[in-house]
């Protein structure tokens, strides 16, 4: 018998984030130093942050790792009066679901109707990002380049988290492994 589980699950909500969007928001985090994905619904990981661009002007930009003084300079800043008036924060409290192992596959293709499998052959170190519906909740779903194993962390509204997080450890009781939970 495999002692591995099938799948893991690690809540990463408490990860510093923030978010902007606006016609100015690309040159702007530039110029605070982040690396800027450069098409729609693709990101760049630099330094331990990752930089998500979501359609074409809003972003999403969280820390990989503890201890993120860049990313908390840049949420003062974007909060700050003397900001371009061409870049505007988006609030982002979401649920932060890290979501890995070898039965991932199979637990997406119950989940979602988006095939990821082919997609983490490709995955590189700057992937890109699948909005989509998980369990009939809107997830933003990034492919975690990870040659171990499938891999993706997902956001969603922190007001299913509670259901969402629930449900995914029902279903993954019944994968192949079962489900294990992880410390963040």
């Amino acid at each position: 018998m495999n002692d591995r589980p099938g799948l893991r699950l690690r809540d990463l909500s408490r990860r510093a984030r923030f978010g902007c969007k606006g016609p100015g928001a690309e040159d702007w985090l530039s110029g605070l130093g982040f690396r800027v994905p450069g098409g729609s619904n693709a990101t760049a990981v630099e330094d331990r942050t990752l930089v998500a661009r979501l359609a074409t002007s809003e972003f999403l930009v969280e820390a990989l790792a503890p201890g993120a003084p860049q990313i908390q300079a840049a949420r003062a800043a974007l909060g700050a009066p003397n900001r371009p008036h061409s870049v505007y924060p988006v609030a982002r409290q979401d649920f932060v679901l890290d979501l890995r192992g070898p039965a991932t596959v199979a637990l997406l293709r119950q989940i979602c109707s988006v095939d990821f499998a082919p997609a983490w052959m490709n995955a590189g170190a700057d992937s890109g990002i699948v909005l989509t519906n998980m369990i009939g909740v809107g997830v933003v779903a990034w492919l975690k380049p990870d040659a171990r194993e499938p891999a993706l962390t997902l956001w969603l509204d922190p007001s299913y988290g509670h259901y969402f997080w629930s449900t995914l450890l029902e279903i993954g009781r019944e994968l192949e492994g079962g489900v294990a939970v992880d410390e963040p």
